[in-house]
């Protein structure tokens, strides 16, 4: 079977077809490719802050994102990326090593630093943290255009929610706020269905998600 374009940027899941192993006998020598863990992992932290920033639940309850995006946003995501390094995956390395401390940061800032900010500054260095990774999602962009179409629609508009985000609270608006949560439900479905892709097509021992592929 030809190799397909994983979310990490490397050959996807294993085959079926590779080495004549079936995907139910015992797991194959190597690393396998940790990257749908880490996209499950950023996706699912994503939709639900997305849920808040949209106003689409009490926000009363929005520090249930917290834990989340601390063990399951922050810190898969950050082992993930040791992962990729050993597999000498620098794409996947990269972008899970951003991502993941991205989220331990935002955990982090919220239960431990809030409190140190005034109160008149806060919204002018939470826009500054959130175009600090937009600026670094837009390379990402760049390096996903050989991965897959999906991938980089999930990069395009990781890229518009940051913006949107820290537009909306460098200029306390809610209106730009609520958006940038729309756009980033929007870019956690499409990376739960990559990720999805991944992991069914492993047990499948085929692609059975397409994600049109632009390797060359």
């Amino acid at each position: 079977m030809s190799q397909t374009a994983s979310p990490t940027g490397g050959a996807g899941p294993d085959t079926a077809s590779q080495n004549g192993a079936s995907t139910t006998s015992a797991v194959r020598p190597g690393l396998a490719d940790p990257g749908a863990w880490a996209v499950t992992a950023f996706a699912t932290t994503s939709f639900m802050l997305g849920m808040y920033n949209a106003h689409l639940i009490n926000a009363g309850g929005a520090a249930i994102v917290i834990p989340v995006a601390l063990f399951f946003g922050g810190l898969i995501q950050i082992v993930v990326g040791v992962l990729e390094v050993m597999r000498g995956n620098v794409f996947g390395a990269v972008v899970f090593g951003t991502y993941g401390p991205f989220w331990v940061i935002y955990g982090v800032l919220l239960t431990l630093y809030v409190t140190q900010i005034p109160a008149s500054a806060l919204n002018s260095a939470l826009a500054l943290y959130l175009a600090m990774f937009a600026v670094i999602t837009s390379y990402f962009v760049v390096a996903s255009l050989r991965t897959d179409m999906v991938l980089v629609a999930i990069f395009a508009l990781i890229f518009i929610g940051l913006v949107l985000l820290a537009i909306g609270a460098g200029a306390a608006n809610v209106n730009i706020t609520k958006a940038g949560g729309w756009v980033t439900l929007i870019f956690a479905v499409l990376a739960w269905y990559h990720a999805a892709g991944d992991v069914i097509g492993y047990t499948f021992g085929r692609r059975v998600l397409p994600v049109g592929s632009l390797r060359k």
